[in-house]
C-alpha cells in the first residue's frame, strides 16, 4: 500500500468547440500533471485546505514551481491559435 490510488487523468472537449478554439485544444492536448502532483494537492484538501483561496494558492504554488514546463505548454498553445 503505497498511500495512493494509481489513475489516469483525461481531458474531454466537445469537438466543435475544440475546433472553434484551437489553443485551447493545444492546451488540453499538451498539458500534463503527474498523478503524486495531483495526490498531493488532493491532500492538501482532504486535509482542510479547500477553500477556493486555498485552491488557487495551491495552482500558483505548483505554476511557480513547474514555471518552464506550464510556460511551454502556453507557447505551444499560443502558437496553435495563430
Amino acid at each position: 500500500n503505497y498511500g495512493y490510488q494509481a489513475n489516469t487523468q483525461h481531458t474531454l472537449a466537445n469537438r466543435d468547440w475544440a475546433e472553434a478554439n484551437p489553443a485551447a485544444a493545444k492546451l488540453f492536448a499538451v498539458m500534463e500533471v503527474s498523478n503524486n502532483d495531483i495526490s498531493a494537492q488532493n491532500l492538501r484538501m482532504r486535509d482542510g485546505e479547500d477553500s477556493a483561496k486555498d485552491i488557487e494558492r495551491h495552482a500558483d504554488a505548483w505554476i511557480a514551481a513547474n514555471r518552464d514546463r506550464f510556460d511551454g505548454w502556453l507557447a505551444q498553445a499560443r502558437a496553435a491559435g495563430e
